[in-house]
């Protein structure tokens, strides 16, 4: 009996710290209102229509902007714009951004990215670095 308590307030406990853990790694803390505001920067995302060859190709005048977009995350330097590795993306808070688990040639999850930086390089691709805001 005394080892099932004790399975029990292990389980608890470990409960208890992984769901602190993920609240303070939450971007939105502020739960309905942070959901609200993400909801707000999401419209007007989709209204700028932006998508990776055009903030490529606009550079300086799109950071600072938001963009949602589907985003594929298998790990800190394969991160793709609609899943297509030949458009890069750098996520500068990449530690809070949820990882994609599907199979390894498909698949994207929809986030909400700050437009930080664009580089282009001499071969004419590019990296979009951006800050991490929401994902669902």
């Amino acid at each position: 009996m005394e080892d099932k308590t004790n399975i029990i307030i292990t389980a608890v406990i470990v409960m208890f710290v992984a769901g602190a853990w993920l609240y303070s790694v939450s971007p939105f803390r502020t739960g309905g209102a942070g959901v609200e505001r993400a909801e707000t920067l999401i419209k007007e995302a989709e209204s700028l229509a932006l998508d990776y060859n055009k903030v490529l190709s606009g550079q300086d005048a799109y950071i600072g902007k938001y963009v949602f977009w589907c985003v594929q995350n298998k790990a800190k330097d394969e991160v793709f714009y609609n899943g297509d590795t030949n458009f890069r993306l750098a996520i500068s808070n990449y530690e809070v951004m949820p990882k994609f688990s599907s199979g390894k040639h498909a698949g994207c999850n929809d986030m909400l990215l700050n437009i930080e930086d664009v580089r282009k390089t001499r071969a004419g691709a590019g990296v979009i670095t951006a800050e991490f805001v929401y994902g669902r």
